[in-house]
């Protein structure tokens, strides 16, 4: 059964547990987030499809605040057997031991919002607790004063530890203290992960290391197989790694809508040549509070017969410079000489940028091994593969062995996708790893042909 067929028989569905039922599994998704799914489109099980990726990564975070405030509630309140008791559950002595997320978004913000303002309700009726900086009307400017004083960091920093753990203040201290302790041991840059990158006014970050993760991946947009349910896990991949940049091949026009509503408030968004049936997008996120795109750019591959062109984005992050390039090189080998030209092309016009900052090149190159010796200006880059240690389980990209998606009677492991980083001692790559390598249920194929490469550097 095609997508098409999907559809048409999800559009027969008569009955709203039958809606459930098929969502569940057409996605592998929970009955809570079909239900969800189905209520905020009316019903309608085409758009509950397209909006269930949203639902998934929006409760996700929900519910993940709601256990953390669970567990602030349980620690406050350990002298007293009251709890908080979401509607319709038996009373216990803990809030963990009653807690059930709730079925729709309303009953989860009011919960949220019940716990947040300390209204406990148990053996000795409504009882007022207070979670210090943990309040609905939020404004930790206490903490932050206190965090500064104890550690003796700037307020900037206290504020920014204390946004990236949800306002706990034990939390925030702790993060700091292991930050200032391994500052002490050690000469190297104190690395933050991605969402430490995310926090804090750009001028207290311009100065100090951070990491950057970058997400590149051809997502075989030319498939027509699951294609739907394979771009949802895309996504879903996309919001959970939560990187500062994402490159993707093989898009297709009807993932651009998808995109720009699922992604495009937290990511500006660059889109390759169009007018091809498939093209590239860089993605740089929003969510840093200071990013500036000082330019875009969009050049074809003039002896290209299969519509390859390089997509171009220069910008600032926390005050550095960086200019981040992608493309879809020629494939096949018969087409080998196009290859090489084009990524002299891109290396080349790349080494001819006058603009500061850092350079990255990542996306599907379809290169073989040999043909690197054939390229001119290869000795300028750093293969981020082979100087993060060559791990052999981030190696393949291409890999028949073990990615089923094409059906191909033959087995054989590429390194189609590269990331190349033109030589600075401004960044540092650090570490490598494959992603999308879980088959999805709903199609039994994996979300692409290609394996997708996460990449991290220091920037210093």
């Amino acid at each position: 059964m095609d997508e098409t067929e999907e559809l048409e028989e999800a559009n027969l569905v008569r009955t709203t547990e039958d809606a459930v039922g098929w969502l569940i599994e057409m996605t592998g998704c929970s009955a809570q987030h079909a239900k969800i799914a189905l209520s905020r489109t009316s019903g309608d099980i085409s758009d509950a499809l397209d909006v269930l990726p949203t639902v998934q990564s929006e409760r996700l975070s929900t519910e993940q605040e709601v256990r953390r405030l669970i567990e602030l509630a349980d620690a406050n309140s350990s002298s007293s057997t009251g709890h908080y008791e979401p509607s319709g559950h038996k009373k216990s002595s803990s809030m963990k031991d009653v807690i059930e997320i709730p079925d729709s978004d309303e009953e989860m913000d009011r919960d949220v919002t019940k716990i947040k303002n300390g209204v406990i309700s148990g053996n000795n009726g409504a009882m007022e607790r207070n979670f210090d900086v943990i309040r609905v009307d939020g404004n930790p400017e206490n903490a932050v004063s206190r965090i500064s004083k104890k550690l003796g960091v700037s307020e900037d920093r206290a504020k920014a530890a204390l946004k990236m753990t949800g306002n706990d203040e034990k939390s925030a201290v702790d993060i700091i203290s292991r930050q200032l302790r391994k500052r002490k041991r050690s000469d190297e840059p104190v690395i933050t992960d991605s969402k430490t990158s995310e926090v804090g006014p750009a001028s207290n970050l311009a100065s100090k290391p951070w990491e950057l993760v970058l997400l590149s991946w051809n997502i075989d947009g030319l498939c027509e197989r699951g294609i739907s349910e394979r771009f949802s896990a895309v996504i879903s991949e996309i919001k959970t790694i939560n990187p500062h940049v994402v490159m993707l091949q093989e898009v297709v026009e009807e993932h651009v809508e998808r995109i720009r509503s699922t992604l495009g408030k937290s990511y500006d968004v660059t889109l390759g040549d169009r007018s091809s049936s498939y093209f590239n997008v860089i993605l740089v996120t929003r969510k840093v509070g200071s990013l500036k795109i000082l330019d875009k750019n969009v050049k074809k591959f003039p002896t290209s017969i299969m519509g390859r062109h390089l997509v171009q984005v220069v910008c600032e992050l926390f005050g550095r410079q960086f200019k981040f390039y992608t493309s879809h090189l020629e494939s096949m080998k018969d087409h080998s000489a196009e290859r090489i030209k084009q990524l002299d092309k891109v290396l080349d016009y790349m080494l001819k940028e006058t603009r500061p900052g850092v350079s990255i090149f990542a996306g599907d190159m379809n290169v073989r091994d040999f043909e690197i010796s054939r390229i001119k200006n290869i000795q300028n880059f750093e293969d981020v593969w082979e100087c993060t240690g060559r791990d052999p389980t981030a190696r393949y990209t291409w890999d028949t062995t073990a990615n089923s998606n094409t059906g191909a009677p033959y087995k054989c492991k590429l390194r189609f996708d590269r990331i190349y980083l033109r030589k600075t001692t401004e960044c540092k790559p650090t570490k490598l790893e494959l992603v999308g390598k879980t088959k999805l249920c709903s199609c039994d194929m994996f979300p692409s042909d290609h394996w997708g490469l996460l990449a991290k550097f220091a920037v210093k």
